[in-house]
């Protein structure tokens, strides 16, 4: 989990590179919260109140930080928003049409269609992954490989501790890599981390399909392996698109993981880190006066600079900024 720092309000503060807002003023609050989140109520009667709020947006979800001084209260109207919180520090509650639960770890994730109220404790802080419903829809649909319209319904109840603790790990992870690098982040690693944790959430969260994505996907053609493999050699620069894969390759994307791992080739995202390394040795021994090893990781989609030097010595015997090194050297 990644250590986040003091705010001016004397808390623990995640995502700054990305503010929003800090302030004590209820009034400016309110207004901020009204405009940019859709609150529709806000409440705060705590003489030590303060708020800080920062929030990343990527391209189909968001991960927003919060902190509250004091105790407060809001609602959301009903939304085509999914929610899911995560207490970093004291606890938090929440009410739905489905009745009234405390955000202790984790909520449970949270379907915009009914009215959503929060009370939150003097010292709460959260992050928040807020996700559009429209491309979560379209994400399971790829997975279980039927293109009709699902009707997606959310259990709130309680969810398995285990599963949930590796949720929470890649959210303070994505939290961690956003705040380290903020807008120079590889744009292929994030739109990657976004996918993984879109689909850790459906993986995790029991709803309406649970069943069939536990369920052993449809064996298919073995070829179907060379032909996502084909694509990826030829899009290595771009986001690994597992929904786009699995229509041109007419089946679900768990089928291409089953079909991947039963032919001992790993996983396709695997199989996108080896072409992604190649490419980065090629290009770090071809450099021009630009090159640098941060550039070449990033535009090889590494948003974690460590990680990328040690994949790439395991794979290439050397350091990348040794084989930047030796090539400017001939």
């Amino acid at each position: 989990m990644p250590i986040g720092r003091r705010s001016c309000l004397g808390q623990i503060s995640y995502l700054d590179r990305y503010p929003l807002f800090r302030s004590r003023d209820r009034e400016f609050a309110r207004d901020r919260l009204f405009s940019i989140y859709a609150v529709d109520r806000f409440d705060s009667s705590d003489s030590s109140f303060g708020i800080e709020a920062n929030l990343a947006r990527l391209s189909t979800a968001g991960l927003a930080f919060c902190s509250y001084a004091g105790a407060a209260s809001l609602s959301f109207p009903e939304s085509t928003i999914y929610r899911q919180f995560f207490s970093i520090q004291g606890t938090a509650g929440y009410r739905t049409t489905r009745g009234h639960r405390a955000i202790v770890a984790w909520s449970p994730l949270i379907s915009g269609d009914s009215r959503l109220d929060l009370e939150f404790p003097a010292g709460y802080c959260q992050l928040v992954v807020r996700v559009e419903s429209a491309p979560l829809h379209q994400l399971l649909r790829a997975m279980l490989g039927d293109d009709r319209d699902t009707n997606l319904t959310f259990d709130e109840g309680p969810t398995d501790p285990a599963v949930m603790a590796l949720v929470r790990q890649d959210v303070f992870r994505l939290a961690g890599e956003l705040q380290m690098f903020g807008a120079d982040y590889s744009p292929i690693a994030i739109a990657e981390l976004e996918r993984s944790l879109m689909i850790r959430l459906l993986l995790a969260n029991r709803h309406s399909f649970s069943s069939r994505l536990l369920n052993a996907p449809q064996r298919v053609n073995r070829m179907v392996v060379d032909t996502v493999e084909s694509y990826i050699e030829a899009h290595w620069d771009e986001p690994l698109d597992l929904e786009k894969i699995a229509a041109i390759a007419g089946v679900s994307v768990r089928s291409i993981f089953r079909e991947f791992s039963e032919s001992g080739r790993g996983s396709p995202g695997q199989f996108a880190k080896r072409v992604r390394l190649q490419r980065a040795s090629e290009l770090l021994r071809r450099p021009d006066a630009n090159t640098s090893v941060v550039s070449v990781a990033f535009k090889c989609g590494f948003g974690n600079l460590g990680r990328f030097a040690g994949e790439y010595r395991q794979m290439m015997g050397e350091l990348p900024s040794e084989t930047l090194r030796n090539a400017r050297k001939t």
